[in-house]
């Protein structure tokens, strides 16, 4: 893109659009607010207002339309994402949409073709794969430091005494798995690619939302993984990779960590690796640079692993019983 600073539409006023927003001032030198969309008019001047973005629109078409933006950002909730993200596509703007990015394999399937046909970048906001302590560990293990991994193990629950509505509506993709444990299980597929064999089980409430899941996942090279997310518990929120010479461990928020601990025969050493901000710049300046460069999808938030995800989500919530309204329905043409 022949532009010195890319224009970001935000869609949604929440609090993950928030601290998007708040980032992308980190970036300032690359990147600009220049609309925001929210469901009520008054959402989006009360946001735009805060962040002196020039442009309000109660729906998010109307900002698709303006001639406003470059690239959007997706931060609704989950059901939300597919229609918001494919009327993106066809208008040739392209997209950055809040993990899971779609609700189905299918429907992110769909969304890629239609990012193809139309010569548009389309990628998952997965800050995680972006974080440069992430990072940092994933170069570590690819040298070999702690041998072939073997096991990794991963936590993230948490419970709270009045939880965000959200996250109990099926409606709104609610449970614990797409929230959370979409981190968990992007971590093992990381680590060890798609496994072969998946196996889950789960406590849902009376209106069939996830509270408690755990997965095991075999790969054909014997290692495993054990994985666990929930909505019940006050869990750790830690994460570790071994392999027959040591482990590398991320501790609490393992999501977005600020070091990581590498443990070998050498003893135990905590690897310190500089960030700044709340962390979502990262993702951004990613698809600023995808977007410079003339790609269709960012190769640190790659199309395949979205898919490959995706998969394992349908697959486990199938095992475990979880449903959402329109899990069935036809796909726009």
């Amino acid at each position: 893109m022949g532009i010195d600073r890319v224009r970001w539409g935000i869609v949604a006023t929440g609090n993950i659009s928030t601290q998007f927003t708040h980032d992308l001032g980190v970036i300032s030198t690359d990147a600009v607010a220049t609309a925001v969309a929210s469901r009520s008019q008054a959402s989006a001047d009360k946001f735009a207002a805060e962040f002196g973005i020039p442009h309000a629109y109660d729906d998010y078409r109307r900002m698709l339309d303006s001639g406003h933006v470059d690239v959007i950002y997706v931060g609704t909730p989950h059901p939300q994402h597919y229609a918001i993200a494919r009327a993106a596509l066809q208008a040739g703007i392209a997209v950055l949409c809040e993990k899971p990015v779609t609700l189905t394999a299918k429907q992110a399937r769909d969304l890629i073709a239609v990012a193809t046909e139309h010569k548009v970048l389309f990628a998952e906001a997965m800050w995680m794969r972006t974080n440069p302590v992430i990072r940092a560990l994933f170069e570590d293990l690819r040298s070999g430091v702690i041998g072939e991994p073997q096991q990794v193990v991963a936590d993230f629950a948490f419970h709270k005494a009045s939880l965000p509505v959200r996250l109990l509506d099926p409606a709104l993709g609610g449970g614990s798995l797409m929230d959370g444990g979409i981190y968990p299980m992007t971590l093992a597929h990381m680590a060890l690619g798609r496994p072969a064999e998946v196996k889950a089980v789960g406590a849902l409430n009376s209106d069939g939302i996830d509270l408690n899941v755990a997965m095991a996942w075999r790969w054909d090279s014997g290692a495993v993984a054990a994985l666990t997310c929930g909505l019940r518990s006050q869990n750790p929120w830690i994460a570790s990779i071994s392999g027959p010479d040591g482990s590398l461990q991320l501790p609490h928020r393992f999501h977005h960590p600020e070091y990581y601990l590498r443990t070998t025969a050498s003893g135990a050493e905590r690897i310190d690796v500089p960030t700044h901000g709340r962390g979502y710049h990262y993702e951004a300046t990613a698809v600023i640079e995808a977007l410079r460069a003339g790609l269709l999808e960012v190769p640190v938030l790659p199309h395949a692993a979205t898919l490959e995800i995706l998969d394992l989500l349908d697959e486990t919530r199938s095992q475990i019983g979880v449903s959402y309204p329109g899990d069935d329905d036809d796909l726009s043409g």
